[in-house]
């Protein structure tokens, strides 16, 4: 008695290459995924970075305009700044204090940084050493910057484009315009302690 045939055991080539296919395409769609989630870690990561240095940047601005010197008395005025930079006198940290009196300057440079420039500062009867301006550079990435300044000038009380005041004025505003599209950071308002009391209408 003769026994039933069985069919081969195993895939048929058809079967394999269909494995294969859907295989490939669940490889590709995994590594796709990482891919996307690797891109996304690192955006949020450069976006850190910017916030961290913009944040840095704002703390700076704060310490150094919120302690701006008055002038002397019948010397030149010690703030006075344009719509793209600032030169002010000002008191900057030394030895976890405020003894430093300094010469500032603030621009942005070719490269497109944000640039405090300082020296120490000598009052109008004193001669001046033979002292270099030191750099620190802020942030970077930028277009440009916009100072304004809001006081009494040129007899009227308000939001003014350059200050050349004996007087301090009563806020500074600083606005940041950087190359990549949609960075932003909010406008900042920094009150000079010996400005007075005046508030902004």
């Amino acid at each position: 008695m003769t026994e039933p045939a069985h069919p081969d055991s195993g895939f048929t080539l058809l079967e394999i290459m269909v494995v294969l296919v859907v295989f490939g395409l669940l490889s590709l769609a995994l590594w796709t995924g990482i891919g996307v989630g690797t891109r996304g870690w690192r955006s949020g990561e450069q976006l850190s970075v910017s916030v961290q240095q913009a944040q840095d940047t704002e703390d700076v601005l704060r310490r150094v305009l919120t302690r701006a010197d008055i002038s002397d008395e019948g010397g030149a005025p010690s703030l006075t700044g344009e719509g793209d930079r600032l030169r002010a006198v000002s008191w900057l940290a030394q030895g976890g204090g405020y003894a430093h009196e300094a010469e500032i300057g603030l621009g942005v440079n070719a490269k497109k940084q944000l640039v405090l420039r300082w020296r120490t500062y000598v009052r109008t009867r004193c001669p001046r050493p033979d002292e270099a301006y030191q750099e620190e550079i802020l942030i970077s990435g930028l277009q440009g910057v916009d100072f304004s300044y809001f006081g009494m000038a040129d007899g009227s009380m308000g939001w003014h484009k350059s200050w050349s005041s004996t007087s301090l004025p009563q806020l500074v505003r600083v606005h940041f315009h950087f190359i990549k599209a949609g960075q932003r950071w909010p406008d900042i308002l920094i009150h000079p302690l010996l400005s007075g009391n005046a508030e902004p209408s």
